[in-house]
């Protein structure tokens, strides 16, 4: 089955974790709105399917500010603010080790009172932290969806698609009186990788709508359908147009074993979004478990010309390969499988094995390198890391 995650950071690799392509839409200026559209058809419901959970998913505790943050803003951060001033000041914060000491952490998508308690978060998490922030010192924000830095992971037998998100502090160029020179982009993605990236400027409720939606597909992925359930109707509710919650509650559903509600709800999906490969995946795979080839046919098709080879094909031919011990087999599709898609954290680990046992330490430092750069959360960091230390104990024949 194939998620969406929202943020998070555009590696690739899930755990439990938040992550995330989705956001739709754009913030019109005021005087220059159009007539709203109407809101499109609804999804089926399906409560009497899944148990009641005491979650509250209505998210209105997202961007809550807790004392100890302003105590933050107000005592720790004070020189500095004076100095650089408050939208300097609050840009060198976050980007520095020796204030709030960030970590990249997906273990799960956080409120901003989470990740200013845990100094830790995915992409999403770090930018709604950003913005509580932000607006308690009274500076303008926005946010952004980067076009283009979607990617694929596997999390057990979900194929999950990662996008990437980040924040604005100030007025953009075009945007009331305010220069481009005069804003600053916050991003938690690498310095290498944040540059050149077209972005796409984002509202408050796809925000809102991206975490709903991350902690729907964080309870999917660990098993825990009724809450999953909770949290996609709620981010379906708030965003009605997003394909990627309506992806996410399609999936839900076909988990439940409620394929007609799953099949309605995709291709209520496509009507709003025809080119989500995500979806068009997801729909052809049922139609075919239910011998419909004639309806998964014209589907089918369509993903063909969007997409032209499926995800993973060649790291899972790599792992036949690796079970084989054919390893100069498995270094070929696992270098293939890191060509389109450089951030693939598993690819770069057997890539790092395959060299390993033939002999090229070199290629295998690199890499397991590699591999440590891209860990999701510190404990995957920490792992590699570790491995990398012991390989560099090894001697080259």
């Amino acid at each position: 089955m194939r998620l969406s995650f929202a943020c998070p950071d555009g590696r690739v690799r899930l755990t439990a974790a938040a992550r995330a392509m989705l956001l739709a839409g754009s913030v019109g200026l005021a005087g220059c709105a159009s007539q709203p559209a109407a809101p499109p058809p609804s999804p089926p419901w399906e409560d009497a399917a899944f148990a009641p959970v005491a979650v509250d998913t209505s998210a209105r505790d997202l961007f809550a500010l807790t004392p100890e943050m302003r105590h933050f803003l107000r005592s720790d951060l004070s020189v500095l603010l004076h100095m650089e001033g408050r939208q300097e000041g609050l840009y060198q914060a976050l980007r520095s080790q020796r204030y709030l000491k960030l970590d990249y952490d997906a273990a799960h998508t956080r409120t901003a009172a989470e990740s200013f308690r845990d100094r830790a978060g995915n992409c999403l998490s770090l930018v709604i932290l950003s913005a509580t922030l932000a607006r308690d010192l009274g500076l303008s924000v926005s946010f952004q969806e980067v076009l283009g830095e979607d990617s694929w992971g596997l999390s057990g037998d979900f194929i999950v698609a990662s996008g990437h998100v980040n924040l604005v502090l100030g007025q953009r160029a075009g945007v009331l009186l305010g220069d481009e020179s005069q804003a600053r982009v916050v991003d938690f993605l690498p310095s290498d990788r944040a540059r050149g990236y077209r972005t796409r400027r984002v509202g408050e409720t796809t925000l809102v709508a991206m975490y709903q939606n991350n902690r729907a597909a964080e309870a999917l992925v660990e098993g825990r359908l009724d809450e999953a359930y909770a949290w996609a109707r709620a981010a379906v509710r708030t965003e009605p147009r997003r394909s990627a919650s309506l992806n996410t509650l399609g999936v839900v559903y076909q988990r439940r074993g409620l394929p007609t509600a799953a099949e309605q709800t995709w291709r209520l999906a496509l009507d709003l979004a025809p080119d989500d490969t995500r979806v068009m995946g997801n729909l052809v795979a049922l139609l075919q478990a239910q011998g419909r080839p004639e309806a998964a046919q014209p589907v089918q098709a369509r993903l063909a010309r969007l997409q032209s080879l499926a995800p993973f094909t060649h790291y899972r031919e790599g792992l036949l390969a690796a079970r084989a011990g054919n390893w100069p087999r498995t270094r070929d599709e696992m270098q293939q499988e890191i060509d389109r898609n450089p951030n693939f954290l598993e690819a770069q680990a057997w890539l790092a094995q395959a060299y390993l046992a033939l002999g090229d330490l070199p290629e295998a430092r690199r890499h397991l390198q590699r591999a440590a750069e891209l860990g999701d959360t510190p404990a995957d960091r920490s792992l590699y890391a570790a491995k990398l230390a012991r390989l560099g104990q090894v001697r080259a024949p």
